[in-house]
């Protein structure tokens, strides 16, 4: 048993590093000499930091240009393992109706259905949208996604 149990976690190395070959060779043309544990944390932090990017470029446009509308929680998403999030529905300036799942954790208000809350959002890309207000939760959001970032990036300088 020990043996098919060897052979299996063998044929799952080399398939992982058959996958990162190319990441490794783009990585020697630009002058590093990665190991394949380094260039797979590279992988991970690349994602997370395309995730971190994409949200922090949408509340740079929402600050540039956001307008502010009043929204209502007409849902809670449970999430599989995160915390819940409240659902929120808002009208933009042309009265078109919206809908989006905050990137927050539900509080005590919002918590409730029908609750009223503050959203702002992009004119030109009304699903663009954020809850208004609570700096701290937005702050401590952010943190965690720089964190989850910076762990695999950190990683790369451990990992020989």
């Amino acid at each position: 048993m020990q043996q098919i149990w060897n052979h299996f976690w063998m044929n799952v190395s080399a398939l992982f590093e058959a996958v990162l070959t190319p990441f490794q060779a783009l990585a020697r043309l630009v002058g590093f000499n990665p190991s394949v544990p380094q260039t797979y944390f590279f992988l991970v932090a690349a994602g997370f930091a395309t995730l971190l990017f994409i949200h922090l470029y949408g509340d740079l446009v929402i600050l540039r240009r956001g307008r502010r509308a009043a929204g209502t929680v007409v849902g809670i998403d449970p999430g599989d393992d995160s915390p819940d999030r409240p659902i929120i529905r808002f009208k933009d300036a042309s009265g078109r109706e919206f809908t989006f799942t905050s990137d927050l954790n539900c509080n005590d208000t919002t918590r409730r259905l029908g609750a009223k809350v503050e959203v702002d959002y992009d004119p030109a890309k009304p699903s663009r949208a954020r809850e208004a207000g609570r700096p701290v939760a937005k702050l401590l959001y952010l943190a965690v996604l720089a964190f989850i970032t910076g762990l695999p990036l950190s990683a790369i300088f451990i990992v020989k």
